[in-house]
């Protein structure tokens, strides 16, 4: 579970960099109709994305929480 936290963790990064740069293309391009829609499903991404890992983040802290 943690190795997929991490990974996780970097799908995020991953995620927000393209969202960033599809943003940018976007702007410099005034708002290519293409383009802005690429940007709403990365967004959409990214946040499907977090939730995942908050909820497998939170699986770990449950997991440890009953070692104890």
């Amino acid at each position: 579970m943690k190795i997929m936290s991490k990974l996780l963790g970097w799908l995020i990064g991953i995620a927000v960099f393209a969202n960033v740069i599809t943003l940018i293309l976007g702007i410099f391009y005034f708002f290519d109709f293409f383009l802005f829609k690429l940007w709403i499903a990365e967004l959409v991404t990214t946040l499907v994305i977090a939730g995942i890992k908050v909820h497998v983040s939170y699986m770990i802290f449950e997991s440890e929480e009953e070692e104890m």
